[in-house]
């Protein structure tokens, strides 16, 4: 289980072109050593009998570029339970460009274990225009002295930034795999309120990804990070609630963003599975039977059962049926017409 406690833009130099926290973390004051104690307290309060593994996580600004006093007032706080025997380890997420010999010092004092860094593109010209005020190259430092001190690395990317494009993206994600982080996140570029990049969306400077474009990259990137057996943890922002929705101006946010994305990468399985059963056909198939595993029956037929149309569409006049069976991935079984 991770606790989140958001630190909303402490510790950041400038604003992005894309951030607004307030909106995103649902936090509006920053926080203390009081608020971590109640915030971890209720979280563990409420901790289901089966979690194995708590972690407590500093989410939002860049944690070490904060004053190192308040650093240790909030790191304190949470160190605490650790202490206690009440939560496992501590992760911050922070700046490429804010990590050095000290504040790795400082983190590992405090029971430290994880540490994100908000590398969001390996492309210069990207990060230029996003406002980050770091490069390509200082996330690849950041990684190599993240991983040296013994820390695990996670590494988080937002493709569809202005000037992104799906060949970018992925160069992006080759990088990231290229730092030999331990997992990665992919936030897909969402405009919000009361940014830069809301006033270059309103000017029609910034044309923002599409669902669709939103979902075929992510799924490229999840299946690049997968053959390189590193995890993808998270893609897309966490979900809003009600009244925040109304901050988000355009682009691919979705409350169950990361679902769609698990089913888009299961319709692949499914599509070129079949389309290799079917060319191994002897003669003109009527009927394909789908035996998709039970345990992931959500994931295969997609959202409203998207999948199975689509499918259907694209190999008619072949007719698509489907069982769910007890087993680890998909079985095809043609019928020939005779």
């Amino acid at each position: 289980m991770t606790i989140p406690i958001f630190v909303p833009h402490l510790g950041c130099p400038h604003r992005c072109v894309f951030c607004n926290q307030w909106e995103t973390s649902a936090v509006r004051t920053p926080p203390d050593a009081k608020f971590v104690r109640e915030k971890i307290r209720s979280h563990l309060d409420t901790k289901p009998g089966s979690i194995e593994r708590i972690e407590a996580a500093f989410f939002g600004g860049s944690f070490t570029a904060i004053d190192a006093a308040l650093q240790r007032e909030l790191l304190g706080a949470a160190h605490d339970f650790i202490l206690d025997g009440l939560v496992d380890g501590i992760r911050v997420s922070t700046r490429p460009d804010r990590v050095d010999a000290g504040s790795l010092d400082l983190l590992r004092e405090y029971g430290v274990r994880t540490i994100e860094i908000g590398a969001q593109s390996f492309s210069d010209g990207i990060l230029a225009a996003a406002g980050r005020g770091h490069t390509a190259a200082d996330s690849i430092s950041a990684s190599a002295r993240i991983r040296k001190a013994g820390f695990s690395l996670v590494i988080q990317l937002m493709p569809g930034l202005p000037g992104d494009s799906p060949a970018e993206s992925l160069r992006s994600a080759k990088a990231a795999a290229g730092c030999a982080p331990d997992a990665v996140r992919i936030y897909p570029t969402v405009v919000l309120d009361h940014t830069r990049l809301a006033e270059i969306f309103r000017a029609g400077a910034y044309e923002p990804l599409t669902l669709e474009d939103a979902l075929e990259r992510s799924a490229d990137m999840h299946e690049l990070f997968a053959e390189k057996n590193i995890p993808v943890i998270r893609t897309g922002l966490h979900p809003l609630a009600p009244g925040e929705t109304a901050g988000v101006l355009a682009g691919p946010y979705h409350p169950a963003f990361g679902f769609l994305v698990k089913a888009r990468l299961k319709r692949r399985i499914l599509e070129r599975e079949l389309a290799r059963a079917l060319e191994r056909s002897v003669s003109a198939p009527s009927e394909a039977l789908l035996r998709i595993p039970l345990r992931e029956k959500e994931e295969y037929l997609g959202h409203r059962g998207e999948n199975m149309e689509y499918l259907g569409a694209l190999f008619a006049p072949v007719k698509i049926m489907r069982i769910f069976v007890n087993s680890d991935r998909p079985e095809i079984i043609i019928e020939n017409a005779f």
